[in-house]
């Protein structure tokens, strides 16, 4: 039989596609709950058709793809997503399937419980699949299509990814408690750049901190710079500086037990919004609109 004579099935595709996620066939067995040699099977019958090798077995380590197999995977998803939307066509009440999304890391504690518990609760038989991201891992994971849709900020991701924005994150100073700051109602730019600053460390994060302080024509003195959230706020609690953040935490207390006083900065608009991002000139699936429905109602 040639190769054009074979048909390639839903199956095969699946397996496929979920093993390149998990990058191992036993975890796609398992998931499944089929055996292991039916998505070895399925997958060595795929790459007979198509005249590829798609993924790499490697001993002990699992599965990559190859070159071939990435191309060939983001043909897949579109494949699959296309299936899943005939489905939900004749019962566009109901959501099945998996729903892969982001949301960016210093945003999830506060806000990925939330549209996990909306979503499962308004859809039970949806498999929503959340992944925290960085503001550089965004565009490079919606392009690969490894994500539909991101809740995020408004960074530059470039032409190929849209934006849609939610609501605007205000821009704060915060301070230790003990700060001959912290009894001010409000701080100004020019006081904060001659004081110790403890940067936030995340790509593009730190660019858009930086920048508030390039646009005033202001050069801050970074002290300290991490990538932790919560431990930029203890060392601002312990008195090793200032910071500037955006996400305001249910109170003032740090995980270690310190507290920080929260400043308005004069005359400072933060002008960065909270949305959602995905591929530019390319309909959402219903999964991927109704994530963006989730959100939108959340932060309006």
């Amino acid at each position: 039989m040639t190769r054009q004579q074979r048909n390639i099935t839903l199956s095969q595709i699946r397996y496929f596609v979920r093993t390149a996620e998990l990058g191992s066939m036993t975890e796609t067995a398992g998931e499944l709950f089929i055996a292991q040699s039916a998505v070895s099977t399925a997958i060595a019958q795929l790459e007979a058709t198509v005249g590829h090798r798609l993924l790499l077995r490697q001993r002990s380590r699992g599965v990559v793809m190859t070159e071939q197999g990435k191309t060939f995977y983001a043909a897949a998803q579109t494949i699959l997503r296309s299936v899943d939307d005939a489905i939900h066509s004749l019962s566009p009440e109901r959501l099945t399937g998996p729903l892969a999304a982001g949301c960016f890391t210093t945003l999830a504690p506060f806000w990925l419980p939330t549209v996990y518990e909306t979503l499962t609760s308004a859809h039970p038989e949806l498999d929503v699949r959340l992944r925290e991201v960085t503001g550089d891992q965004v565009e490079q994971l919606l392009l690969r299509r490894e994500l539909e849709v991101a809740l995020t900020y408004s960074f530059d991701y470039g032409r190929s990814i849209d934006f849609e924005r939610l609501s605007e994150a205000p821009v704060y100073a915060a301070v230790a408690e003990d700060s001959h700051l912290a009894s001010r109602t409000s701080v100004s730019l020019q006081e904060l750049a001659s004081e110790p600053l403890i940067l936030l460390n995340m790509g593009k994060s730190t660019n858009y901190f930086l920048s508030i302080f390039q646009d005033a024509h202001l050069q801050p003195h970074v002290h300290a710079r991490f990538e932790s959230f919560e431990v930029v706020r203890s060392m601002v609690a312990r008195g090793h500086g200032y910071t500037i953040l955006n996400q305001r935490p249910a109170h003032d207390l740090t995980n270690d037990g310190g507290r920080i006083i929260r400043l308005p900065i004069d005359g400072v608009r933060s002008y960065l919004q909270i949305g959602v991002a995905h591929r530019a000139g390319e309909p959402l699936s219903r999964k991927g609109q109704v994530f963006v429905e989730e959100c939108r109602t959340i932060f309006t």
